[in-house]
């Protein structure tokens, strides 16, 4: 019995340690122009994720600005692959019609803060 109960919790945690393998936090830069010494991000900085499995970014925000402006642009082309916009609170956003290629994310805010991140989709 203690065989089972073992195996049970071994395969619980084998499949949720496997969940989420693909995701990824995007490293996002402000790319604003500040004469301070100290480098703090804005109120408005929203966190970034790419998820690999089920090829979608991921936009978290806590509504400090309404609105996010979200274009990736391909590093190979340097074309707008896909331009939309997302609430304060963030959303995601499908990125399955892109091809393999290295990207950057450009987030601007509601405040006209601009952010920029790189990720690749293989």
């Amino acid at each position: 019995m203690q065989t089972k109960i073992l195996f049970f919790i071994f395969l619980f945690v084998a499949f949720s340690s496997s969940a989420g393998d693909g995701v990824s936090q995007i490293n996002i830069q402000h790319q604003g122009h500040d004469d301070h010494t100290e480098h703090y991000l804005p109120a408005d900085a929203p966190e970034v994720y790419f998820d690999a499995d089920d090829m979608a970014i991921s936009i978290e925000a806590d509504g400090y600005a309404s609105y996010y402006e979200v274009d990736i642009i391909s590093q190979s082309t340097l074309f707008t692959a896909i331009s939309t916009q997302v609430g304060g609170y963030g959303d995601n956003v499908d990125v399955s019609s892109l091809p393999a290629d290295e990207y950057s994310i450009v987030i601007t805010s509601s405040n006209h803060n601009v952010y920029e991140g790189y990720f690749t989709v293989e």
